[in-house]
């Protein structure tokens, strides 16, 4: 998937098999500071 690898991944299981997978569209959000709409309830419980 464009825009998505090992360096725009926070998630610290790099063990896990998706990490580095993460979805273009929370990488486009992140670099604007804002939510992703379809995460808003994963945002809204941390």
């Amino acid at each position: 998937m464009a825009g998505c690898n090992e360096e725009n991944c926070t998630c610290p299981n790099t063990q896990c098999e998706r990490h580095g997978k993460c979805c273009e569209r929370i990488n486009f959000h992140r670099s604007r500071d804002s939510k992703v709409f379809c995460m808003r309830d994963t945002v809204k419980d941390k």
